[in-house]
């Protein structure tokens, strides 16, 4: 899926740093004027839905320095700009988990707005099987658990799964419409 919001060519870059950067251009107006815009471009990320061979899914609930206890996907921002997103949920599959999955399969991708700019790739990792220790960065404290495929979909009531908030409507939709629950049961177990 492409963005609709790219940053201007005529863009300045006012500031970089770490993970973001800060861009800003003229813009002119319907009007006839000329107005001053702003975004930020953060560096994009890649989050795994890993399924075992038992249908389970694989969650981490994960504590940083900065934020309070929360569920996630496993995942988390590229190393690099340029960097692969299927290269980067492997990556983080590994370090996060110690699973490893030979069946990586594209699910959907979300950006942000004009304001806000980075893209969040998402994958289905089917017949994940543990393979290594995890290996966590200096920031995160990991704890793996599983769920069903209905308890997952309960997270979309669950403010401990507020990274994700661009899951939440799919997940809450599919609590409320059959249809809508076995087309995602579908997508996610390829039945």
């Amino acid at each position: 899926m492409s963005s609709p919001y790219r940053i201007p060519s005529n863009a300045e870059l006012m500031f970089s740093w770490i993970r973001s950067q800060i861009f800003q251009w003229d813009q002119d107006m319907y009007d006839g004027s000329v107005r001053r815009f702003e975004t930020i471009r953060f560096l994009d990320a890649a989050f795994v839905l890993p399924i075992l061979p038992n249908w389970d899914i694989l969650l981490t609930r994960q504590e940083q320095p900065w934020r309070t206890q929360f569920i996630s996907l496993p995942g988390g921002s590229f190393d690099f700009p340029e960097e692969d997103p299927r290269i980067c949920a492997m990556r983080e599959l590994r370090e996060e988990t110690g699973y490893k999955t030979d069946s990586l399969v594209d699910w959907m991708e979300f950006h942000w707005t004009s304001n806000v700019f980075t893209e969040v790739h998402y994958y289905i990792a089917r017949d994940c099987v543990l393979v290594w220790d995890m290996m966590p960065d200096g920031g995160e404290k990991i704890e793996l658990f599983t769920v069903s495929f209905d308890e997952l979909i309960e997270l979309s009531s669950d403010r401990r799964f507020h990274h994700h908030w661009n899951l939440l409507p799919i997940f809450y939709e599919a609590r409320l419409d059959p249809v809508k629950k076995e087309s995602l049961k579908k997508i996610l177990y390829e039945m």
